[in-house]
């Protein structure tokens, strides 16, 4: 196991669901965390949190599907920390519509937040990271990444690209200390997909669906494995538990 404490993580979609939940996770264990996102009020509300309980982390306004804005919001935490040691890829964006009768807007919408802004924000970091030996990075995909789900055309599009795209970069940077892994949640109960429960304590709205808090401490254990033991793929599925005949 590699001790969290003081690392530096980059958490984006850090003001709810799986973000949220990850962000104050990481906290707990002792990372100094960067809250990624644009809506500042939710942000905020999640580093308080963290404060409260002792933790350490700071929100940052950020378009991760600007270039610019995702350049400025890595080079902050460098001038603020030093480092990035974890890097979560976690922003995401579901549209629903069939294909014919989807616009390009909402296309463009979809693959920018879910995938472009990983390569942003991976090419952004791999530097840093390649020049200390050593590096974390995540991106969180889904299950609907690896099966298709109709009216979800572009998310799924999405979510199958930063698989690919997450091999190919574990593959340029595994030489140089960094491990690049992929996390395929379930279905989780998030705002995400128009359902409630973000609290840790809260009851599920139904029994086959993930807490996001459940997702969150499987990520972290990803960022404490030995680096010598690579876990390039973590699928986590709800447990469904079915009455006996």
């Amino acid at each position: 196991m590699i001790p969290l404490k003081d690392k530096v993580a980059i958490v984006t979609g850090a003001s709810r669901g799986i973000g949220r939940a990850t962000a104050i996770t990481l906290a707990r264990h002792g990372v100094r965390v960067a809250c990624v996102g644009r809506d500042d009020n939710a942000a905020h509300e999640v580093v308080e949190r963290i404060a409260s309980a002792s933790g350490q982390a700071f929100s940052i306004h950020c378009d991760v599907r600007d270039e610019w804005s995702v350049k400025r919001t890595v080079e902050f935490v460098l001038e603020q920390h030093g480092t990035v040691d974890i890097m979560i890829n976690n922003a995401g964006v579901g549209i629903h519509g069939e294909v014919e009768d989807y616009t390009l807007n909402d296309w463009h919408t979809t693959i920018d937040t879910n995938l472009t802004s990983a390569f942003l924000f991976c090419r952004a970091v791999v530097p840093i990271m390649r020049a200390r030996k050593s590096g974390r990075i995540i991106n969180v995909s889904s299950g609907a990444g690896r099966n298709g789900i109709a009216g979800y055309g572009a998310y799924c599009a999405s979510k199958f690209g930063l698989i690919g795209f997450s091999e190919s970069l574990a593959q340029e940077v595994r030489s140089d200390g960094i491990l690049v892994s992929s996390v395929l949640p379930g279905s989780t109960d998030t705002q995400f997909g128009k359902r409630i429960p973000e609290d840790e304590n809260a009851e599920r709205s139904e029994r086959a669906r993930l807490s996001p808090f459940e997702v969150a401490e499987a990520i972290a254990s990803l960022c404490e494995s030995n680096p010598n033991a690579w876990i390039s793929e973590l699928v986590i599925r709800p447990l469904v538990v079915k009455p006996k005949a």
